[in-house]
């Protein structure tokens, strides 16, 4: 008998069919248990291990992995090794037998050399105040940067090119409030003039000018022949901000205006977008309804779509997202199920209809299998039948309405991984079977199809790490800032080839693309340049396009509007609303009524499974998808700080930000691209609902941010806030570390005295925990930057926490403590870190939030209070409050708090010894010590005040 279909019936061979359904999603119980219990079946007996030595540092990790429960499970071992001050010196994934990263410090914490057996070395110079005067890689790139004596950077000099200039507004820019702010940056692409700040020290407007050129400046020192190298029309974007510093308006380089109005806590209400001329605004999203922990329940778009997402109310995991047009037709339900820790199983989008063609049924529906280490090792879903692609290409387009039901057909993909996390093995079973095996370099993560086993690793990547060839032909370049700069899409053995160019910003951002190409003996060039909420598009065939594009709540719009050139078979100002995925993978397009544009699916690692839209014309002006990512004519990814190819599932070079995902600098988000996101190309936010995240939900209330990128794509005001108060912290550790060095500084035991009640405290102590914390906090100014969360917090007073334990060492910054002063921030920071990594208690709140000035006696001095005993009932109410009863016996010989007060007025070491394990101690003698550094930064920063 033939094999019976989804619904039980027996379809006959060489039939086809399609059946409607109740849409419902497929959950039971019974498969819930099924799911749960092999995969409790499979994670047994494989704890994730730490040992650490004497002073706590973990010197080894050691996963156990498997992929089938009758395996036997494979110690996955990572080694660390630390200096003596408690810096990592290196680190040892378990594939290679030497060290995958090493590092070299400077005295004062820097890291002066590093060697990656991905990344290449890196050589750096660091100046007095910690800033870098010069680097030098394996490339032979060579890096400059001058500093005025506010150590404000002056200008970047690359392979003896002046690459950046900065001009700052003098004491007399004050009309403006342009006083000491930063007023006109030449970087690769031109010039940006910042005409206008707020009060908050925001820009409110910004003149880009592109480079006449389009190859690499090099800046003259006069400003005239600076802007004589520029386009003479420059692009202004402007911005308005409310009294909390959202932004409440912005108008674009074509005048297209954007308004925006947010709830009283903060979070978007609603926007609008009235474009350039046009008399009446139109709505983008409006009635955004948020829940208890601050997640979009509903929202609706300005076509009448309206979308929800529904949550699980004990670990707030999304488990339904629906779109529901303005007649009532359901385009989007997509309903997720979870395994304990997290990993999504199964994806049904329950709008679609169950299909029968050549004895299949094809269900809408996504099934996920991971091994213990929860990378995605086997997938089943939908593909397109005739026409996929497992390359760069996009598979064959289909039309829409989808009524054939041969037009898609299942498939099976299976992923094996090395050690280390590389691709070995893809192997596709569908409607075409497909195989690729990659090949993995023996001694680094560089790894090339299996195609090119014979070739030389070296010659297909440059010291650095960089992929120089994409596909057979297709040649890469790149700067010396490790940027994609230029691809070759055809290569002429006879006459110019086709080409690519990438053009970025001084903040590394690529803001211009030209694509040359020969047809017919012609040249032909199309160019796009990107602006804040603006893309400009131009053709060789006088084509020119305005691409506005917006948020709308948790999707997104563009407006397709043309000022020459419209093709027939599409509307100007054609209005393009984005449904996403929880990944944020543009999966339906719609138009101004509510009617699909476009339908697509895609692989786990980003390609695309199949796509249909209801004209060619309008399928061709779709660019956003994959994790609303851009894909470029190469068939890359441009994520904002990398490229990602997704047919070879990895980077196409080492992450900038180093080793925050693991040892593998290439590796796609940690193979497990179904969970996880990355937002800009650097890392990605770790552990979001995991048992920390419930926990933090729980006791203080909803996370409002994951990351410094969630944090500035929101607020960038609040953004650059944090990063400023991490850059105090990282000057204030370096000071502090120059005073303790030998000789101590004359201030040393001054400030010891008055904040320790002990002006000979143990000095290598103190030196050791001011490196660790200096190289913590430079962690956080890059690597764990994506570790620092934004909570709305039930208790009023509070700025900051930590939860004990958390492995991802997150700092939860809440509402109140980013309104902080940047100083108060910082010190808050120092406060947090020490808990992490010196695993000190809160015995105490100095309340003033002031450092000790060791330069003035006289000056008010809450410390010296505490340090002679004045404070000591604060000091044990609070340390009984706050401080473990294990931390206490070890200190107190007890955890009875009823004789604490005597023996601290008695033996006046206790109360200095309790002092060093208070964290607020470790913030007050950091900020001390630095009291002068510090001053010249609040000058620095005095424009903003």
């Amino acid at each position: 008998m033939p094999k019976a279909g989804c619904g039980g019936k027996p379809i006959e061979p060489g039939t086809s069919s399609a059946k409607t359904k109740t849409i419902q999603p497929r959950k039971s119980w019974q498969r819930k248990k099924r799911r749960s219990m092999f995969s409790s079946a499979l994670h047994a007996k494989t704890p994730g291990l730490a040992v650490t030595d004497s002073r706590g540092l973990t010197v080894r990790h050691v996963l156990l992995h498997r992929t089938e429960v009758t395996e036997v499970a494979v110690a996955r071992v990572t080694g660390q090794r630390f200096d003596p001050a408690g810096r990592m010196i290196a680190a040892i994934d378990s594939r290679l037998d030497r060290a995958n990263r090493s590092t070299v410090y400077s005295l004062s914490g820097g890291a002066l050399f590093t060697e990656s057996v991905d990344a290449g070395w890196r050589l750096a110079l660091f100046g007095e105040g910690g800033q870098i005067l010069a680097d030098w890689d394996g490339r032979g790139s060579e890096r400059k940067v001058e500093y005025d004596a506010l150590l404000r950077p002056e200008k970047i000099v690359e392979q003896k090119r002046v690459v950046e200039v900065f001009a700052y507004g003098g004491v007399n820019a004050d009309g403006h409030n342009q006083c000491n702010q930063l007023i006109r940056h030449d970087d690769h692409a031109g010039t940006l003039f910042f005409d206008d700040y707020g009060l908050h020290g925001s820009a409110l407007s910004e003149t880009r000018h592109f480079t006449l050129a389009t190859g690499q400046p090099d800046w003259s020192p006069a400003e005239p022949d600076r802007t004589a190298m520029l386009e003479p029309i420059g692009l202004q974007t402007r911005w308005a901000f409310n009294a909390s510093g959202d932004v409440v308006e912005q108008t674009d380089a074509k005048s297209n205006r954007q308004v925006f109005s947010q709830t009283v806590d903060g979070q978007l209400k609603e926007s609008g977008l009235t474009l350039a001329g046009a008399a009446q605004p139109q709505a983008l999203v409006s009635e955004i309804h948020y829940n208890a922990f601050n997640q979009v329940e509903q929202e609706t778009a300005g076509n009448g779509v309206v979308s929800q997402y529904s949550y699980d109310q004990q670990d707030g995991r999304l488990d339904k997202l629906s779109a529901v047009s303005a007649q009532g037709s359901a385009l989007q339900r997509l309903f997720y199920s979870y395994d304990p820790v997290g990993n999504i199983l199964r994806l049904e989008d329950a709008s679609q209809m169950d299909k029968y063609c050549d004895n299949q049924c094809i269900e809408p529906i996504s099934r996920y299998t991971y091994d213990t280490l929860y990378q995605l090792i086997e997938t089943t879903g939908r593909e397109v039948r005739n026409g996929a692609s497992h390359g760069p290409a996009l598979p064959d387009l289909q039309s829409l309405p989808t009524v054939d039901p041969c037009q898609v057909s299942n498939y099976k993909q299976r992923y094996q991984y090395d050690a280390a996390g590389n691709l070995l093995l893809m192997r596709h079973e569908g409607a075409q079977d497909f195989t690729r095996k990659m090949h993995v370099a023996p001694d680094s993560n560089r790894s090339l199809p299996d195609e090119n086993r014979d070739a030389d690793f070296d010659m297909n990547f440059d010291p650095n790490g960089n992929l120089l060839q994409l596909v057979r032909g297709q040649v890469m370049s790149w700067d010396v800032r490790n940027q994609l700069q230029t691809i070759i899409t055809v290569q002429r053995k006879d006459g110019p080839n086709d080409e690519e160019r990438y053009i970025y910003d001084g903040q590394g951002q690529r803001c211009r693309k030209i694509s040359t190409s020969q047809a017919s003996g012609r040249t032909l060039i199309n160019e796009a340049r990107d602006l804040p909420g603006l893309e400009i598009r131009t053709t060789a065939d006088g084509e020119i396009l305005h691409v506005i594009t917006a948020q709308a709540g948790r999707n997104s719009v563009r407006i397709l509007h043309w000022e020459a050139g419209k093709p027939d078979g599409i509307a100007n100002d054609q209005v393009r609303y984005s449904l996403s995925d929880h990944l944020g993978s543009s999966t339906l397009e719609l138009d101004h009524r509510g009617s699909i544009i476009s339908h697509e699916s895609y692989y786990p690692f980003g390609g695309t499974a199949w796509w249909a839209a209801r004209s060619a014309v309008e399928a061709k002006y779709k660019t956003v998808r994959y994790s609303g990512k851009e894909r470029d004519a190469s068939g890359l990814y441009y994520y904002g700080f990398r490229y990602y190819a997704p047919w070879l599932q990895r980077w196409i070079n080492p992450d900038p930000a180093g080793d925050v995902d693991g040892l593998n600098l290439f590796h796609f988000i940690a193979n497990s691209p179904i969970n996880y996101r990355d937002a800009s190309g650097l890392e990605k936010y770790k552990s979001k609902y995991d048992r920390v995240e419930l926990e933090v939900r729980l006791s203080r209330g909803p996370i409002l941010r994951r990351g410094l990128t969630d944090l500035r794509e929101n607020s960038s005001d609040a953004a650059g806030k944090l990063c400023t108060a991490i850059d105090y912290a990282v000057t204030a550790t370096a000071e502090a570390i120059e005073a303790l060095e030998n000789p101590p500084s004359a201030n040393y035991s001054t400030l010891a005295g008055r904040i320790l009640g002990d002006e000979n405290p143990d000095h290598e102590l103190l030196l050791t925990n001011f490196r660790t914390l200096h190289a913590a906090a430079i962690k956080y100014q890059n690597t764990n930057a994506e570790q620092l969360v934004v909570v709305k917090s039930k208790i009023p007073t509070e700025l900051a926490f930590v939860v004990k334990g958390d492995p991802h060492e997150r700092i939860f910054f809440t509402e109140t403590g980013l309104k902080q002063p940047k100083k108060i921030m910082a010190m808050t920071f120092i406060h947090e870190l020490s808990h992490i990594k010196l695993k000190t208690g809160d015995f105490y709140y100095y309340q003033k939030g002031y450092t000790t000035n060791p330069n003035n006696q006289e000056s008010p001095d809450e410390a010296h209070d505490v340090a002679a005993g004045l404070h000591d009932e604060r000091l044990v109410t609070t340390a009984q409050k706050n401080v473990s009863k294990k931390m206490l016996r070890s200190l107190f010989g007890s955890s009875n708090t009823g004789d604490f007060k005597t023996k601290l007025q008695t033996d006046k070491t206790l109360r200095s010894n309790a002092l060093l394990r208070n964290a607020d101690t470790w913030a007050l003698l950091i900020f001390s010590h630095a009291h002068s550094a510090l001053w010249r930064m609040d000058l620095r920063e005095q424009g903003r005040k």
